[in-house]
């Protein structure tokens, strides 16, 4: 048998590893040929704090961008939106104590982007002269199904929504408590990972940011954990999760919350104790001490021996 048909095989089987190799090159160039072809809104701001006065019009903005290569029809709406859950999600509501969707007018709500183009939208908001505390809006852009007469899966998955935060002067109550904060009782090693509930009792969001002081059973301080800006909305409950990125920690220690919120830097604090023990190392350093302890004599009959 010639050396050039003993060969054959290994030809056969790089040629077709060639062709596997060209098959997944291609695969991933079409998918992403695919997304690229998706349809995609960006918008800006994301979300935006504005004020007004009872009485006066104010104007709000905000930009969506088409970054598909294709050109799409772009409807905007204007819906009122408000706290969902206690991990800062937002849902879109017809119905709401702190709406202001009604009194908005959006110019222009109908228009067609090209690749790559934008188009800023406008809402003229008039204040009602008893209004107070806060509104929350947004601009949600859909794109138009190609069928006018029935909006598919495609057009409601392509909604993106610009949201705003409007704060109304007058009789405003910023009013903001701790409702729970707690660490896990019990922990072998760190992190630890704390839950900080937030409660807003007031008719207007507030911001609250401060740190967190961790003590040991000295009454050392081994950290602070600085807690940064977090929106808590009206008659709505927030959970945030700082966390102490300690891995050795020995003991009985103390965590304090010490926040502050609102125009005025109001304080609020909260304490939370918890204990951290390397349990599993300890108890293998009992056995190896007991097992020495107990075997003493024939350590030292051995020591003894091999020293002799």
């Amino acid at each position: 048998m010639s050396k050039a048909f003993k060969r054959i095989p290994k030809i056969f089987f790089l040629v077709l590893l060639g062709l596997a190799l060209f098959s997944s090159l291609y695969a991933i160039q079409s998918l992403a040929q695919t997304q690229l072809n998706g349809q995609s809104l960006e918008v800006s701001p994301p979300t935006q704090d504005i004020e007004g006065v009872p009485g006066k019009t104010i104007t709000v903005k905000a930009k969506v961008r088409n970054r598909n290569n294709a050109t799409n029809t772009i409807k905007v709406r204007l819906e009122d939106f408000t706290a969902q859950g206690d991990e800062g999600q937002v849902a879109l509501t017809a119905e709401s104590d702190y709406s202001v969707a009604s009194w908005a007018k959006i110019s222009p709500d109908t228009f067609v982007l090209g690749p790559g183009e934008d188009e800023e939208v406008t809402a003229q908001i008039n204040i009602p002269t008893d209004a107070a505390g806060g509104r929350y809006g947004s601009f949600v852009f859909s794109i138009v199904a190609p069928d006018a007469g029935k909006q598919t899966e495609t057009a409601l998955a392509q909604e993106v929504a610009s949201l705003f935060l409007l704060k109304i002067s007058g009789p405003v109550d910023e009013s903001l408590s701790i409702s729970d904060f707690k660490a896990p009782a019990f922990s072998e090693y760190g992190p630890i990972v704390f839950d900080l509930t937030f409660k807003n009792q007031g008719n207007i969001h507030v911001k609250t940011f401060g740190l967190i002081n961790i003590q040991n059973m000295f009454g050392h301080k081994i950290a602070d954990i600085v807690v940064s800006g977090t929106n808590v909305f009206p008659d709505a409950t927030r959970v945030i999760h700082p966390e102490l990125s300690n891995k050795f920690l020995f003991g009985p220690h103390t965590a304090t919350a010490i926040m502050y919120y609102g125009s005025g830097n109001q304080t609020i604090t909260s304490k939370t104790s918890f204990t951290v023990f390397p349990l599993k190392l300890a108890t293998i350093v009992l056995l190896v001490i007991i097992l020495l302890y107990v075997g003493r004599k024939r350590i030292s009959k051995a020591m003894n021996v091999l020293f002799k």
